[in-house]
């Protein structure tokens, strides 16, 4: 009997470590974007959903993001979080609603979305400074994309 339980609660206790909801490291030239299906290629670039029961989507632009979220293949109440790739730091994730953005047609994005994630407005003044654009926010761009 005490094996079975001590099966029972080992079972359960490794089912929810492999359940764990976090975001994901892209791979530069091996992840495709979950929208245009292209190979991610700028590292300065990019931006992910997390749903809520831990599928990641990958995308190589902003812009993609945002047409992504159109089509409703996941329902806005199914994402957990959404994370913009931070342009200074590429390995660094930046939760959408606390990050920093610039867009600047002098920026270049693969698709054209020409937005950059910053951690703080100190680096979105630094970079406003070298690619003319406007700050804007996660908010704005939720409510231009309906």
């Amino acid at each position: 009997m005490n094996k079975l339980i001590i099966t029972v609660v080992l079972f359960f206790l490794f089912g929810l470590m492999a359940c764990s909801v976090e975001p994901k490291k892209i791979n530069i030239g091996k992840d495709a974007c979950s929208f245009c299906k292209m190979s991610i290629a700028d590292n300065r670039f990019g931006a992910e959903i997390l749903t809520k029961k831990g599928k990641v989507y990958l995308f190589d632009d902003v812009h993609c993001l945002l047409e992504f979220i159109k089509t409703n293949t996941i329902q806005q109440s199914d994402i957990k979080e959404t994370y913009f790739v931070g342009f200074e730091n590429p390995h660094e994730l930046i939760e959408a609603p606390k990050a920093f953005l610039l867009k600047s047609n002098e920026l270049h994005s693969p698709m054209g979305g020409n937005i950059a994630g910053f951690t703080d407005q100190n680096k979105l003044r630094d970079a406003a400074a070298k690619f003319k654009g406007e700050a804007i926010t996660w908010e704005s761009l939720l409510k231009t994309n309906k």
